[in-house]
């Protein structure tokens, strides 16, 4: 349940917890629970590679790479670090190179800019989607505390200051909450609560100190069960877990995160996975931490779960843009197994795909 009303101050734990509580706590708050709507097992977990301007695709099941360039550097997107999916599909990208705020289509298609630099964005880090608008978090230079929330609708138009900073941090991670939102504050290492009209709340949803709690905090994932998991990028670096209150319910750092990370996503299988510059690793529910991806020359940043769009001719197997002849020598070619000609999904090629195919004869 997410709290309409801000919580009350929370106490600051007393030194760091025990790496036996603090990884029970976090494994209980990273425990399987339901899917999130419209998700399935087939759905993709996207995460921009700036170190070579370009898009992964995982699986969000196990966290596994299925492609490692899905959505290939166009020269455009040249710092990605966070892709929201809008309601309609298209894919809001936050570019901190850039200063810009760039749609694509749900197949990796520059269609515009919602954003940059003459609306004054100076970087662009977080973003959600709330009432047909985008909110994404900006700065005036790294950890000045001048930094604003844009506010931007998903037609275009024009770009408006919603919350302005001055004085108070740089805000990194924003996620809708009760009718406002939770923004990290990486001056100040506090989750700030700010209001349907974009004020800052005197008292934060979480008050860390920045020693023992979380430091510089970049990702905010709700979680199925209720909880906040943010990571922390800075000494104690770490996923925190928070319970609706803003209370610390658990975390997971060293030795199970090995560095300073970026993005965190809680995988259906229950482990979560994280990004940390060059690497991408995932921490088990037994609690060990299994390295996905550590490849010189990278830089990951926040992980996004997507639907993939199903693709557009099924029955076209060669993907010559008719089915034809050889997509039908094809199916008969793979009977009785699986594979590309399955289209039905049944496991079994067999009638049932040749009816789909036959239906579909002729120029997709």
């Amino acid at each position: 349940m997410i709290l309409s009303t801000p919580p009350r101050r929370p106490r600051l734990l007393p030194g760091r917890l025990s790496a036996g509580l603090t990884l029970a706590g976090a494994l209980l708050a990273a425990a399987p629970g339901p899917a999130l709507a419209g998700g399935g097992t087939s759905d993709l977990l996207l995460v921009p590679d700036s170190g070579n301007d370009r898009v992964w695709a995982l699986s969000a099941v196990d966290g596994s790479v299925v492609n490692n360039n899905y959505f290939p550097a166009d020269g455009i997107m040249k710092q990605i670090i966070q892709i929201v999916v809008s309601p309609t599909g298209t894919l809001i990208m936050t570019d901190e190179q850039m200063d810009a705020v760039f749609e694509y289509s749900a197949t990796g298609t520059y269609i515009r800019t919602l954003a940059g630099p003459t609306d004054g964005v100076i970087g662009a880090y977080g973003a959600c989607i709330r009432d047909g608008f985008v909110y994404f978090t900006s700065g005036a230079g790294d950890l000045s505390p001048n930094g604003k929330i844009y506010r931007v609708s998903l037609k275009g138009g024009q770009v408006s200051v919603f919350s302005d900073w001055a004085g108070i941090g740089q805000p990194r991670g924003i996620v809708p909450y009760g009718d406002g939102f939770l923004v990290g504050n990486s001056t100040d290492d506090d989750l700030e609560i700010v209001s349907s009209t974009g004020v800052v709340a005197p008292t934060p949803f979480h008050n860390s100190d920045g020693v023992n709690g979380i430091n510089f905090p970049q990702h905010l994932t709700w979680l199925a069960n209720g909880e906040l998991m943010a990571t922390g990028f800075s000494s104690p670096f770490g996923i925190f877990f928070y319970d609706p209150k803003g209370f610390e319910s658990g975390r997971l750092g060293a030795p199970y995160v090995t560095t300073s990370p970026r993005g965190a996503f809680r995988l259906e299988n229950g482990d979560t996975l994280y990004t940390a510059g060059t690497r991408i690793d995932r921490i088990t529910l037994s609690g060990s931490t299994n390295s996905i991806v550590n490849q010189l020359g990278t830089s990951f940043r926040w992980i996004t779960r997507f639907s993939p769009p199903p693709p557009p001719c099924p029955a076209d197997i060669n993907d010559d843009g008719v089915v034809d002849s050889a997509d039908l020598g094809a199916l008969l070619s793979a009977w009785g197994a699986g594979g590309a000609a399955d289209l039905d999904g049944s496991g079994s090629v067999d009638s049932g795909d040749l009816g789909i195919l036959l239906s579909a004869w002729g120029p997709c």
